[in-house]
């Protein structure tokens, strides 16, 4: 969102406070003291005597006034600051809309555009720290996940983004633009697939009702009132003590506060009540909306652990969770919309789970022992997922012969299900298997054509173990995933290393600058691309593709030159 000092009005708020600093230190300097002369006194009298201090009386009288009338006077002054802050505020965030209000209000605050461009530009910030995991399995899974919930939602023509962060924290998230992100540890924490389309339809709710921008417009609301309460509260105080007139402002700054707490708590009670009738309609236990902060907060208080920050952004009480609960069983009684047919997969649930847990740890290493003793004592409906898990957490810990082994099993078990055969493809290869390897993988591309997962493990398979001809192979591969998942990094990256390797060098310059832009480097990506445009080789097509990239990144360039300066700039 555009802050005070991105617009126009900004420069007169500054100079507004300098002009405020300065006749306060004329004040102190004509009244022959400032805030420190005024201790100072204040300090000598009170180290008197009365017997050597006959006026003592009538001294501090004067220091009284002083001091209250020194007071009157910087507040008035910073009361007259929070309304220039109040009403310049709508103005500087609004200054560049230029549509016409043709929806809720609070377009004219940010419109879809907008919010959609912030979105996208924390999903590549995290991407820049390494925060979001890219493994197509888990991420396509989740998407999944959360477009059944949007297809019941209220908003079902909306764009949303759902991703997994690399995070043992409990939270989950919605930021503008449909961005949904979920991190690894609120996903462990869950044992139902209900558990967490409850946390996404939430989170939907939030979008599509637009939480976020109806606070800040709510908050733009109700400054001004809360400020001229304020002045009037000053105004009376004035004939009282000094402590008098503090007390109002601190109160006043309290009432903010404390509309933003009750906003906040509106919209919770609001995504709660929306959150339990998508769940119904789409198949899932409208009741996980209340067992959810339960379970969590029980995990929480048996391992002696902190509030979840998901607990700290999401309030529960007593009186929301038994509304939620009454909320569902009356859903369920009533059966107002008779629920979708299609119903949780506990199953895959539980198997992403574990697979997302071991793509998070530092060292899947030390899962092994964990996973075992779990084996020993699980549940039988258990068992599957933790031993998928051990399996994930040797191979990638070093251990691909027992890996093998186990999923192989899995593999047999349920055969021409990529959850098995990718890892069980990674395996064959980590054990000098490579040709085994590719004839899985090729067979598996062949049943999914249009799988995210099975053609990029395809084409990186044919990249690490190929020629210039594989190369080729895996460029075509990749070239017909690009189309819908363009926005991938990890897709962009196999493109640019299977291009190399086939000999399509500027193809693959053009791939690295865009996993450049996808990862939060724009300037990284602008340098690359017209470094790409000083190749003589560049043919017509091949030049105006890359001009029409780099105008297209530009204004995001220049918005993150702009922050640059500013940050460099001393305060």
């Amino acid at each position: 969102m555009p802050g005070l000092g991105d617009c126009e009005h900004s420069v007169g708020i500054q100079e507004y406070l300098a002009d405020a600093v300065t006749a306060t230190e004329q004040a102190g300097k004509k009244s022959g003291s400032g805030r420190e002369a005024e201790f100072g006194a204040r300090r000598i009298l009170d180290e008197q005597t009365v017997d050597h201090v006959k006026t003592l009386p009538e001294s501090r009288a004067r220091l009284d006034t002083r001091s209250k009338a020194a007071r009157i006077t910087v507040l008035t002054r910073l009361l007259a600051l929070i309304i220039a802050l109040c009403t310049l505020q709508p103005l500087a965030a609004s200054g560049n809309i230029a549509l016409p209000d043709m929806g809720a209000s609070a377009d004219r605050l940010l419109s879809p555009e907008e919010e959609s461009r912030y979105g996208e530009s924390l999903l590549r910030e995290l991407r820049r720290q390494n925060l979001i995991i890219e493994d197509p399995l888990v991420a396509d899974y989740l998407r999944a996940l959360g477009y059944r919930l949007v297809a019941y939602s209220e908003r079902q023509a909306d764009d949303f983004t759902f991703f997994v962060v690399r995070s043992d924290e409990i939270n989950a998230f919605a930021a503008p633009g449909g961005y949904v992100g979920v991190n690894v540890g609120l996903i462990y924490a869950f044992e139902s697939e209900s558990e967490l389309a409850a946390v996404l339809a939430h989170e939907i709710a939030h979008v599509s009702q637009r939480h976020l921008v109806r606070a800040w417009e709510s908050m733009q609301k109700a400054t001004l009132p809360i400020a001229l309460a304020m002045i009037g509260a000053v105004i009376a105080a004035q004939g009282a003590s000094g402590d008098g007139t503090e007390a109002a402002l601190i109160s006043g700054m309290g009432l903010l506060q404390q509309q933003s707490i009750n906003f906040t708590r509106n919209n919770e009670y609001e995504a709660d009540r929306i959150g339990i009738h998508t769940l119904h309609n789409s198949g899932f236990d409208p009741g996980a909306m209340a067992t959810t902060f339960a379970r969590m907060g029980r995990a929480m208080r048996a391992n002696g652990r902190e509030r979840p920050e998901f607990l700290r952004t999401h309030p529960v009480t007593l009186s929301r969770v038994t509304e939620a609960k009454d909320r569902a069983a009356a859903i369920e009684r009533d059966q107002l919309r008779p629920a979708a047919l299609e119903r949780p997969d506990e199953a895959r649930f539980h198997l992403m789970r574990e697979r997302a847990h071991v793509l998070t740890a530092i060292a899947p290493a030390d899962l092994i022992g964990e996973y075992q003793k779990k084996l020993d004592t699980a549940e039988a409906s258990l068992q599957p997922s933790l031993r998928y898990g051990l399996a994930l957490a040797q191979l990638y810990g070093a251990q691909p012969r027992p890996a093998l082994a186990a999923l192989k099993v899995m593999a047999a078990e349920r055969p021409n299900e990529p959850l098995f055969e990718l890892p069980l493809a990674e395996a064959l290869s980590a054990n000098d298997d490579s040709a085994e390897a590719l004839t899985r993988l090729e067979r598996l591309a062949k049943n999914f054509p249009g799988n995210r997962a099975v053609q990029l493990g395809y084409a990186n398979e044919l990249v690490r173990t190929g020629d210039s001809e594989r190369g080729a192979l895996a460029s075509a591969v990749l070239r017909d995933l690009l189309v819908r998942h363009g926005d991938d990094p990890s897709v962009q990256q196999s493109y640019a290393r299977a291009s190399e390797l086939a000999g399509q060098e500027l193809r693959a310059l053009e791939a690295h600058a865009e996993v450049a832009l996808l990862n939060g480097r724009p300037l990284d990506a602008m340098e690359q691309l017209r470094r790409l445009l000083e190749r003589p080789k560049l043919d017509y097509y091949q030049r105006a593709r890359v001009e029409a990239r780099i105008q297209a990144i530009t204004p995001w360039v220049l918005e993150v030159e702009r922050l640059r300066n500013r940050s460099q700039r001393p305060s």
